[in-house]
């Protein structure tokens, strides 16, 4: 009977052990969605040096919807290049774009796509971005580096408020209903010399399509006293006075590019 039942496990065994190797191979090659992001090539600590030596940062929409540009003005350190970290959500992963931009003429700046194309030229879209960080490394004499935040708005609902990620800079106004794509950042540095003691991060608002009109603004400052809100159009300065309650400002402000809180 023994004897018998040789062939019989033999099969078996052989069944077993084809099931267990295909098992095995099927694990070594099935796709890996790999949710992490390249090791930062940027190791010098962010923000160290003054406010007043930082240059002016934004990252602006594109009108495609696609794709996002990453400029530098007033650069008060001189620097030949920048080298730069976009990290951004997009649902529930977290994307990135790495690159470096020359700075031998200013204001200098780079367009990137949130998502990839292949080489035949077909491309993937990063779909419900929310915003995310920038870290800038400049390259001069001494090294620094900079790190500001910024958020991605998609208004298909027709939303009039819109408030920067810390949630120190509120801006309200019925204008906003009609904006497609908005971000609101933090611009690091002062596009140019401002009047009065900067006691706030300096924000601004790039918008698809450009936005006009009045708003109720909201920021918070640093420290309290006589606070003042200068909004910044492209060009010069406009001051705004407001209630102040410790150190928080409203004010009624035109829609401009960038604010700051001064006292």
């Amino acid at each position: 009977m023994n004897k018998k039942l040789y062939p019989i496990i033999g099969v078996i065994l052989l069944v077993l052990v084809g099931g267990i190797f295909m098992l095995t191979r099927g694990d070594k090659t099935a796709p890996v969605e790999d949710k992490a992001l390249k090791k930062r090539k940027i190791s010098e600590p962010v923000n160290i040096i003054d406010q007043a030596d930082r240059p002016y940062i934004m990252v602006e929409p594109n009108s495609d919807g696609r794709n996002l540009t990453i400029s530098v003005d007033n650069l008060k350190i001189e620097a030949t290049d920048v080298e730069y970290e976009l990290e951004y959500k997009s649902g529930s992963l977290q994307q990135g774009v790495f690159g470096t931009l020359s700075l031998a003429s200013m204001p200098a700046s780079t367009k990137q796509l949130m998502g990839s194309c292949s080489a035949g030229g077909s491309c993937t879209y990063h779909e419900n971005v929310t915003g995310g960080s920038l870290v800038t490394r400049f390259i001069a004499k001494e090294n620094y580096a900079l790190k500001t935040e910024w958020r991605y708005v998609e208004n298909k609902d027709g939303e009039t408020m819109l408030g920067s990620t810390d949630a120190k800079f509120q801006l309200n106004s019925e204008e906003l209903a009609d904006v497609k794509i908005a971000i609101i950042g933090d611009a690091s540095g002062l596009p140019d010399k401002v009047k009065g003691d900067v006691v706030s991060a300096p924000y601004y608002l790039a918008t698809v399509p450009s936005v006009s009109g009045q708003a109720e603004l909201t920021m918070r400052a640093n420290e309290e006293g006589e606070l003042k809100i200068m909004g910044w159009n492209g060009s010069d300065w406009t001051e705004f006075e407001g209630v102040v309650d410790g150190k928080s400002i409203t004010a009624t402000v035109d829609l401009m590019q960038a604010y700051v809180v001064v006292k």
